[in-house]
């Protein structure tokens, strides 16, 4: 924005050891009529190799400017800053010169100034050895694109390395190019940019050995002003359009990079995709499916082969069939993929398109770009074997997990500012807590609804200091991390696609965000670790164990009066997304009796659908409270079981193609135009769309005007039923189990929260309200897990005790088997105490784990360290 502002041809853009923003930046320079320049400013060792870790070495880097001239140019600058983390981190992603040099092919070098190699020679006095590295710099990369870099941000060690620069250009040939560090885009913003070093780096403004800039010229300055400035070196001007015409960049979105999957006995991939999906077909419908069926299986699988997709579906056929094959509990669906048929007869989802009228187009359009999305969710506690596992069929070169970035929101950019700033904590909490605590809240949002934060800033000057800092920082990426679901898999090494990074815990992610992944033409999946799952999990294997009962949760009965009678009157604590207080004073109003309630009540649900009054409406419908008139008949079968109210993006999909002609695609496309508002296209469908329900319904262009209002209205609000029908299945389940076997699911429930302590709370006074008791926790009786003990009984989990970890617990059981513990001191002889320290026996003190002793609890804490001190004798 700022370049096109100042009538720029192009603008670079070389992020500091890394490419975080290449794509983001390619994309919006292109958009904005500009050609985008992509590079890195890399960490380059003086000499030796990049493997080597030795600290009195430390300080032998400098920085390089690298830019890609061309496609090649660009793969190579994703292997350099892949192999500075991951084969040169030390500090920083570090490279050393025989990688780089191995790897220069297509790239434009910069020699950067005062930091860079030269110029550090140059500071020290010594030009030979400047000399012989620019020279060997220009052989390696050419004189053509080798350029020694002017800066002047008004330090003095500049000005020495300028007149350095002059001297061997003029030896050497070597080309001259003036630059300027950007690290913000005004001048005025200088004092937040050293803020944010100080977030970063953990310190505070007053540290005098935290690193700085030390002027406030490092921001995006004019033509006009660089002319200006370096108006002595003319050469350094012109080059930057030098620069600019050899680097040439495209980079390529419309190709897509699936893995190779390899079918058994030499088979086609679409033999194979074929065969798997006639036995799905056997499996879920029997031997003599209807033709409905039929047509619909025909219809999936020629769309989904035109579109190239038959790889993608074996891949995540393939995983899926792994874990289930290994006990690994999977979800019944997730998102839009839940609509297809193909997806239920391979295994991806478990719940039949079919029987709830869920819809293939809404999943895959073929006029729709772009890969389908299929997002699983798995156990929590197994999802990293299914992870391990297309690890080790793909190789672990071609899969990553996906970076993602924390960005500084409101509060918390006010409390890092606050704390950078040296203001005392209680002053900062003031002012962090008078920001409303509302999803997405700014603080220019949070000054127009709280008076007190803007009368504060007026009366304050530290307060305004800081919430004038904040508003600068507020949204800036302030931390790399790992995406909690994103898996990335490749048909090659990534690092022919994306730059590698690796995080602090050692773990390798892709230095592209998620979106950008997928724009490269990358498939990524989301392996999501859903707790549920595991509670469900858990509470079938107690079942099995304690009544012997084999449970297959996939085909529960769906009608099942003792669940609805739990739901309609709010005893859904515990239950899959219906244990919100709210979500509870919803059940109670509309008593759910039948399944397409619950797909109802979960795409209702939201603060669309209840700000508008839809849900409202819904119950008062339900109840019967409010006639139900449909404005065509031909809306009735696609309304009736949503009492005439348009809740799904299906049933905007199927109004038009009923009404009006239109096929699932056209109708898919007005879904999209309608919920983006774009106007143009949304003109043209009204066209069609009134000229189809003249000439299929009969109606008045009046009419069909009003009932094309009435879609767009709808479409607002409107929810995926695929994705809501799949989660009512969970939702569904996890209350059949509540109702049917109540201890059981308590037991699994309050273990899978056993890390949660205000949960554990909850689900332990949820246990009394349904009159279980949860004994509480005893260093003679209990285990690890939660156990059930009889039909109204459950044993305390040791695990949820704080401090108290697995070794620690299997020492106590061990050592319990020669009897229980009769005393403290009995206790402490007998476990390994390396494993039950202080810490853990203090807890277990606290929570009444040795009430068993008769003691005191504050007898037991005096005694404690005697009873230890015997004990390791």
């Amino acid at each position: 924005k700022k370049a096109s502002q100042y009538k720029m041809p192009a603008v670079a853009m070389t992020d500091k050891g890394n490419m975080f923003g290449a794509v983001d930046f390619y994309q919006s320079a292109v958009n904005a009529s500009l050609k985008p320049i992509v590079g890195a400013d890399i960490y380059l060792l003086f000499h030796g190799s990049m493997q080597e870790k030795n600290p009195q070495h430390k300080g032998d880097i400098g920085t390089l400017v690298l830019y890609a001239r061309n496609q090649q140019g660009y793969q190579n600058l994703l292997k350099i800053i892949s192999a500075g983390y991951l084969q040169g981190f030390y500090y920083t992603p570090r490279m050393d010169k025989e990688f780089l040099f191995k790897h220069s092919d297509g790239l434009l070098c910069l020699s950067d100034n005062a930091r860079g190699e030269i110029g550090r020679h140059l500071l020290m006095g010594n030009f030979n050895a400047a000399l012989k590295s620019a020279d060997e710099f220009r052989q390696v990369f050419g004189r053509e694109n080798f350029y020694l870099e002017i800066m002047d941000h008004g330090l003095e060690e500049e000005k020495k390395v300028n007149d350095g620069f002059l001297e061997i250009s003029k030896q050497l040939n070597i080309p001259l190019v003036v630059t300027n560090d950007v690290h913000y885009l005004e001048q005025d913003q200088a004092g937040a940019h050293e803020v944010l070093w100080c977030i970063q780096r953990q310190t505070t403004l007053d540290d005098p050995k935290r690193v700085r800039l030390r002027t406030d010229q490092y921001y995006f300055k004019t033509v006009e002003q660089m002319k200006k400035e370096f108006a002595w070196v003319p050469e350094g001007l012109s080059n930057t359009i030098a620069i600019m015409e050899k680097c040439d960049l495209k980079m390529d979105f419309d190709q897509i990079h699936l893995p190779r999957f390899d079918p058994p006995d030499q088979k086609t991939k679409e033999d194979y995709f074929n065969e798997l999906c006639e036995e799905g077909l056997i499996r879920r419908y029997g031997d003599t499916p209807t033709q409905e069926v039929r047509d619909r299986l025909t219809h999936e699988i020629q769309t989904i082969e035109k579109m190239g997709f038959v790889s993608y579906f074996l891949i995540v056929w393939d995983f899926i069939n792994y874990a289930k094959s290994q006990g690994i509990p999977v979800g019944p669906g997730r998102g839009s993929a839940a609509g297809s048929l193909v997806s239920y007869l391979l295994g991806i989802t478990d719940l039949d398109p079919l029987k709830y009228d869920l819809l293939f187009e809404r999943f895959l359009n073929p006029d729709r770009a772009g890969m389908p999305d299929i997002d699983i969710d798995f156990c929590y506690e197994r999802r990293g074997e299914v992870i391990d596992y297309v690890t080790r069929k793909y190789g672990a070169q071609n899969v990553a997990q996906i970076i993602t970035f924390g960005s500084m929101q409101a509060r918390a950019a006010i409390r890092d500012v606050g704390r950078v700033l040296g203001a005392s904590y209680g002053e900062v909490d003031k002012i962090a807590k008078l920001v409303p605590n509302e999803l997405g809240i700014t603080i220019d949002k949070a000054l127009e609804k709280e008076p007190q934060l803007e009368k504060l800033c007026e009366e304050d000057k530290m307060a305004s200091r800081i919430i004038e800092t904040a508003r600068v920082l507020e949204g800036l990426n302030r931390h790399a991390s790992t995406h909690a679901a994103g898996v990335v898999i490749s048909d090659k090494s990534l690092n022919e696609y994306v730059p590698l990074y690796q995080q602090s815990d050692g773990s390798i992610t892709t230095g592209f965000f998620f979106f950008f992944v997928a724009k490269i033409g990358l498939l990524k999946m989301d392996f999501l670790g859903l707790r549920t799952l595991t509670v469900i999990s858990k509470a079938v294997n107690i079942i099995a164990r304690t009544k012997g009962v084999e449970l297959d949760m996939g085909n529960v009965p769906l009608d099942d009066q003792k669940t609805y009678e739990n739901l309609s009157q709010a005893n859904s604590f515990g239950v899959f997304q219906l244990e919100s207080s709210g979500m509870r004073e919803l059940l109670k109003k509309l008593k759910p009796s039948v399944f397409e309630d619950l797909i109802a009540v979960l795409a209702l649900y939201r603060p669309g659908p209840m700000g508008s009054g839809m849900l409202d409406d819904f119950i008062q419908r339900k109840r019967g409270d409010v006639d139900i008139k449909y404005e065509h008949n031909a809306l009735e079968p696609i309304l009736k079981e949503t009492y005439g109210i348009m809740v799904y993006q299906e049933q905007v999909m199927k109004t038009p193609v009923a009404l009006a002609g239109f096929s699932l695609v056209q109708a898919d496309h007005l879904r999209r135009a309608m919920s983006k508002k774009i106007v143009s296209v949304m003109a043209q469908m009204r066209k069609d769309f009134v000229e189809g329900c003249q000439k299929v319904s009969h109606m008045t262009s009046e009419k069909a005007n009003y009932l094309f209002d009435l879609i767009d209205y709808f479409s607002g609000y409107g929810f995926n039923k695929s994705h809501s029908a799949a989660y009512a299945f969970i939702t569904y389940q996890t209350a059949y189990l509540k109702a049917n076997y109540p201890v059981e699911f308590m037991t699994a429930l309050l273990t899978c929260e056993k890390d949660n302590t205000e949960k554990v709370v909850e689900y332990v006074k949820e246990c009394d309200h349904m009159g279980l008791t949860v004994v509480r926790p005893n260093v003679n009786k209990c285990f690890k897990e939660f156990r059930v003990v009889d039909e109204q009984t459950i044993l305390y989990g040791l695990l949820a005790v704080k401090n108290v970890g697995g070794s620690a617990i299997d020492s106590i059981v061990e050592n319990r088997k020669d009897g229980p513990y009769k005393t403290l001191y009995d206790f402490c002889e007998r476990v390994d105490l390396r494993l039950v320290n202080r810490k853990v026996i203090e807890s277990l003190i606290k929570c009444g784990a040795m009430d068993d002793f008769k003691v005191y609890r504050s007898q037991l804490m005096k005694i404690l360290e005697r009873a230890m001190e015997l004990g390791a004798k």
